[in-house]
């Protein structure tokens, strides 16, 4: 197996590169002309072939050489960024924070809770991904995030749920339906309805579906999507119904651009928190965000 090739002789690579004369090179990097040409020979021995070639006085790149330049600028550029991270995470009081949510729930209130605080935690980090239909709990055993704000999950000992907020699911059709006068789906017209199915969590799902079973219901899924604005402007523009939580309709519902319909004859509940590692205690920076987030969410859940 290769060695990888080493940092500093890559680095007076890209600036011999950039120069193409070895003096330039040397008083640019503050060394002697010697250790340039020492680094470049020990460059081509490990890199097993020859980078460099001399037209008259200047010295240019072998093909090999114009392959290596490209990973090379890469690779530097990368070790630049991690003293960046590194330099800034050293400072006093510069943390990190890692998130993610689900769209829909960045789209409600996580944008907001993020400026609040920011406000509070200026010189933090903020580190932010938004999924559609996932397992959650991949993206922290991936170590991709410190704090998942989704639907609640099945039980595991490994994790902590949090609850923030509890809402329901149901029908949303568009203000023209037929539905929409009568206030509710009329009985059994529900599994012959076309449905935008919107993918939430697997678990959600699987609770959706033996909901459903209960009555003998099988949903005649049209679309599925995993975008919520998505699945409402389809309900919005044709004649298909959607099952949505409060929450993720509660604007379109007050300006009456849609209209929400009990889902069956007992109700439908969900809840919704943050999701984390049960071995690792929230740092003070995660509890505040949490309480921030808490009260976010009571403005429409």
């Amino acid at each position: 197996m290769s060695e990888p090739l080493d940092s500093r002789q890559l680095k007076a690579f890209v600036t011999l590169a950039k120069t193409g004369s070895y003096t330039d090179t040397a008083k640019e990097l503050f060394v002697t002309h010697s250790a340039i040409s020492h680094a470049m020979r020990a460059l081509e021995s490990n890199a097993g072939c020859r980078l460099l070639s001399r037209l008259g006085k200047k010295v240019i790149l072998t093909d090999a050489g114009e392959a290596l330049l490209q990973h090379a600028e890469h690779v530097l550029e990368e070790m630049r960024q991690a003293r960046l991270t590194l330099n800034g995470l050293n400072k006093w009081g510069f943390r990190r924070l890692r998130v993610a949510a689900e769209i829909s729930l960045g789209q409600a209130f996580l944008t907001a809770a993020l400026v609040k605080f920011h406000q509070e935690f200026p010189r933090l980090l903020m580190s932010v991904d938004l999924f559609g239909s996932c397992d959650t709990h991949t993206l922290l055993q991936t170590n991709r995030v410190d704090l998942v704000l989704a639907e609640k999950p099945l039980p595991d000992d490994r994790f902590e749920f949090i609850p923030l907020f509890a809402d329901r699911f149901h029908l949303v059709v568009n203000p023209g339906h037929p539905w929409a006068a009568l206030g509710a789906a009329p009985a059994g017209e529900l599994p012959k309805h076309p449905c935008i199915l919107y993918r939430s969590s697997p678990e959600t799902r699987r609770r959706l579906e033996e909901y459903l079973a209960k009555d003998d219901i099988v949903l005649n899924t049209v679309v599925e999507i995993d975008n919520v604005e998505a699945a409402k402007e389809f309900v919005k523009q044709t004649t298909a119904m959607c099952i949505l939580p409060l929450w993720a309709i509660r604007r379109e519902v007050n300006a009456g651009s849609l209209v929400a319909l009990p889902l069956g004859r007992k109700p439908f509940d969900h809840t919704w928190g943050c999701i984390h590692w049960r071995s690792r205690s929230l740092n003070h920076a995660e509890s505040t965000f949490l309480k921030i987030c808490r009260a976010g969410v009571a403005a429409f859940a």
